[in-house]
């Protein structure tokens, strides 16, 4: 399967709902050996970004994804390196180092499982591990266009009122 790789930066307008009722396991290696299980950042938003070190698109997104992972309140950024080998990704990051995990899918399945047509590509889950947006066009992390449609998934529950007709407790 040949990836595509997207164009210039793109406004949060192509970030978009992500009508999904699940999203696929992701237990993969760090870049440094150390397991990641998605499940463990359950209790708040995380985004999943695939990505590969050839697609230049994704070479500027990662600067802006760096940046707003330093942000306060920012999500979990799981970046997610597609099908390339260590030593090549060790490489670009030995330049560009990032502040998130890199996590190598080496042999594309999790690529596959999410459903990943092009690079690069990233997945929003909410605080309660629900998926939330997507967007397969590179970001500007930082904008406060962005920042605006992401502020809501770090918020709390809303409270829990009980109902008027016969008391059971509702959010």
């Amino acid at each position: 399967m040949a990836l595509l790789c997207g164009s210039a930066p793109a406004t949060a307008d192509s970030l978009k709902p992500w009508a999904a009722d699940r999203f696929p396991p992701l237990a993969l290696e760090r870049l440094d050996g150390a397991p990641v299980d998605l499940d463990a950042l359950r209790g708040r938003p995380v985004v999943v970004h695939f990505f590969a070190t050839w697609c230049a698109p994704c070479i500027e997104e990662m600067a802006s994804l760096n940046a707003f992972a330093g942000l306060a309140g920012a999500p979990a950024i799981l970046a997610v390196n597609v099908g390339e080998v260590d030593a090549r990704v060790r490489n670009f990051f030995t330049g560009r180092p990032v502040i998130f995990p890199i996590l190598l899918d080496r042999d594309r399945a999790a690529m596959k499982a999410w459903k990943v047509e092009g690079l690069p590509t990233s997945f929003v889950l909410d605080r309660a591990s629900n998926p939330a947006l997507k967007t397969e066009e590179p970001l500007d992390w930082t904008s406060p266009a962005v920042a605006a449609a992401l502020a809501t998934l770090s918020q709390a529950e809303p409270p829990v009122q009980p109902t008027k007709d016969n008391g059971e407790v509702s959010r």
